[in-house]
C-alpha cells in the first residue's frame, strides 16, 4: 500500500483541470461577519449585525444579488439580549436567543422563526431555562439531526463535590411545537474523571452523549491506554445503551460520530500504538463501526490499517499531528471516499514572577483521502502535504460530485508545484508574514485516489480572502464562501 500511497503523491501536476466559477456579492456593513445559514432552491440565506446592532436577515439568487433584506429583530432590544445563532431547516430558519433576567435570578432560552421571505414570527418559545441556584453549565447548547427534523437542547446541572452532574436534555421537532424525547439524568460512568467530548441527536429523536473517561487504578490493564471512551445513548423510548471503546496496544488519538444514509452512524476514528518509539504518536490505524439508530445496535468495530500516511521519516515532534475525520463521502459503487485532516492544539504555558498564563499552538497539517470499496476496503490512499502552523486562515472545506472528491484551503502560492514534504514551506502568520503570498486551492481526488492541486486565485488578484471554517457546503459541487463581509459563491465541475 505504501507503494501506491508514493505513486499517488508524486503524481500531483497536470492530470486534469475541473470547471470552476466563482462570484462575489457587493461588500455589507457590518459591525462583525456575515454568518452563512444555507441555500434552497437557488436562493441564498446570510444575517449579519449591522450598526445600530439590529440582526439583519438577507437573501440572494444564484448571480449572488441582493434579492430581499429585513430585520429580523422579533420586537427585541438586542442589546438587553445575546442571539445564539440558527438552524437552517428544511422550511424556515429557527433563531436562539438567550436573556438573563437578573431579578428574578434566572436565565431563559428563546425560539424563534423567520420563513424563506424572511417575515418574522411574531412571537418567541421557552425552550430552555435555569436558575443561579442550578450551578448550570453550557446553557445553551444545541444540537441538530441529520435530516434538520430534530432539535436537540441540553446543559448539565453540576453536582456538588463527589455529586455526579445532571445532564438536562430535550428534543423539539423541527416546528418546537413538541418535545419528542427529553429527560434529566445523570450519565451511567463510574469514574470521577472525565469530560463529556459531545453530544448529538439523530432523525428518530435519540440522544448521543460521547465522554472520554480516564481508568480508576482497578480498571487498567497491562498494554491497555489509560482511558477509554464510552457512548451512552438514552433513547427515545426511555431505554440507556452504552458502547465503550477500548482497543488492546493503542490509544484513542481521535473518536467521533458522522452521520451516514439509512439512519446510521459511522463510529469512527485513528489510534495510535503503545509500543514502537517515536512511531506510537503516528495515527495510522483506523477503526470503522456502524451504529443503527432504528435498533440501537453497533457493528464490530472494523480495523483499517492505513499507511502511507507520514512521511518515511518523522522526525520533529512537530511532525506527530494525528489525524481526524473530516467528511465521509459515498460513491456510485457503494464504496467511501474519507477526508481526513492532521490536526493538533497544542497548549503552551507560560510562567514570570507575576504569574502564569497560557496560549495556544494549533496544527492544521497534511490532507489525506481514503478510498475504499464497498466492503470497507481500502483501495487507494492520496496524501497531500501541507503545513498550517497558527496559520491565520486554517483547515479546509469540501464537497462531492460525480465521484470526486473537492477540498478547498488555503496556502502558500509556491507550495502549488511542491510534490514532497521537504519542497513544502509552512504556511505560519506572523508579523513578517503576507497574505499576498497566499492563494485559495483546490484539490481534486477522482474514484481512484489520483490528485490534481490548482489554484482557484491568487491573492495578489484579489485582496478577498475567505474564512474557510466560517463558510459552507451548500449543495454538491457548491459552496458559499465567507469572506467576512461579503460572501462568494464557487461552484466546481460541471
Amino acid at each position: 500500500m505504501r507503494k501506491l500511497a508514493i505513486i499517488l503523491f508524486l503524481s500531483l501536476q497536470g492530470i486534469y483541470a475541473q470547471e470552476i466559477t466563482l462570484k462575489w456579492a457587493e461588500k455589507i456593513s457590518t459591525k462583525g461577519s456575515v454568518n452563512i445559514l444555507g441555500g434552497k432552491k437557488g436562493l441564498f440565506y446570510t444575517t449579519h449585525i449591522n450598526k445600530n446592532d439590529e440582526l439583519i436577515g438577507r437573501t440572494y439568487d444564484e448571480n449572488l444579488k441582493l434579492k430581499n433584506e429585513k430585520n429580523i429583530g422579533f420586537n427585541l432590544d438586542f442589546k438587553k439580549y445575546e442571539y445564539q445563532g440558527a438552524y437552517f431547516l428544511n422550511n424556515s430558519v429557527l433563531h436562539f436567543i438567550k436573556e438573563e433576567k437578573r431579578k428574578e435570578d434566572k436565565t431563559f432560552l428563546y425560539a424563534g422563526f423567520s420563513d424563506f421571505n424572511l417575515k418574522t414570527s411574531n412571537e418567541l418559545k421557552v425552550i430552555d431555562e435555569v436558575s443561579d441556584d442550578d450551578r448550570a453549565a453550557n446553557f445553551g447548547l444545541r444540537s441538530i439531526s441529520p435530516d434538520s427534523t430534530k432539535v436537540l437542547i441540553y446543559h448539565e446541572n453540576v453536582g456538588k463535590k463527589k455529586d455526579p452532574n445532571i445532564l438536562i436534555y430535550k428534543v423539539y421537532n423541527s416546528a418546537i411545537s413538541d418535545v419528542i424525547n427529553e429527560g434529566s439524568v445523570s450519565l451511567p460512568i463510574k469514574s470521577k474523571n472525565y469530560e463529556t467530548e459531545d453530544i448529538r441527536v439523530d432523525n428518530i429523536g435519540n440522544v448521543y452523549v460521547l465522554a472520554k473517561i480516564i481508568k480508576e487504578k482497578n480498571e487498567k490493564e497491562k498494554s491497555h491506554s489509560e482511558y477509554y471512551y464510552k457512548l451512552v445513548v438514552f433513547a427515545k423510548n426511555k431505554t440507556i445503551k452504552e458502547f465503550d471503546f477500548d482497543y488492546a496496544e493503542n490509544d484513542i488519538s481521535y473518536i467521533d460520530m458522522i452521520a451516514g444514509k439509512n439512519n446510521t452512524f459511522f463510529c469512527t476514528g485513528f489510534l495510535t500504538n503503545l509500543k514502537g518509539g517515536k512511531k506510537k504518536l503516528l495515527s495510522d490505524e483506523m477503526f470503522y463501526a456502524v451504529l443503527d439508530c432504528n435498533t440501537l445496535k453497533l457493528s464490530e468495530s472494523k480495523m483499517i490499517k492505513v499507511e502511507g500516511l507520514y512521511p518515511e521519516e518523522v522526525k520533529k515532534s512537530e511532525d506527530f499531528v494525528p489525524y481526524k475525520i473530516r467528511k465521509i463521502y459515498q460513491k456510485k459503487d457503494g464504496g467511501f471516499s474519507i477526508v481526513a485532516e492532521q490536526y493538533k492544539l497544542v497548549v503552551v504555558y507560560h510562567y514570570s514572577q507575576y504569574g502564569s498564563s497560557y496560549s495556544y499552538l494549533y496544527y492544521y497539517c497534511d490532507i489525506a483521502c481514503i478510498q475504499t470499496d464497498d466492503k470497507i476496503a481500502v483501495t487507494s490512499i492520496t496524501r497531500v502535504p501541507k503545513y498550517q502552523k497558527n496559520a491565520g486562515n486554517p483547515s479546509l472545506i469540501t464537497t462531492f460530485k460525480n465521484d470526486n472528491t473537492y477540498i478547498v484551503y488555503e496556502d502558500l502560492t509556491s507550495n502549488l508545484t511542491a510534490e514532497t514534504d521537504k519542497k513544502t514551506k509552512r504556511s505560519t502568520k506572523t508579523i513578517f508574514s503576507s497574505d499576498s503570498k497566499n492563494a485559495l486551492f483546490l484539490l481534486t481526488i477522482d474514484s481512484e485516489g489520483k490528485p490534481n492541486k490548482e489554484i482557484i486565485y491568487d491573492y495578489k488578484e484579489s485582496e478577498i480572502k475567505p474564512r474557510i471554517l466560517q463558510s459552507k457546503e451548500i449543495s454538491s459541487g457548491e459552496i458559499l464562501l465567507n469572506a467576512d463581509d461579503q460572501i462568494g459563491l464557487l461552484k466546481i465541475g460541471k
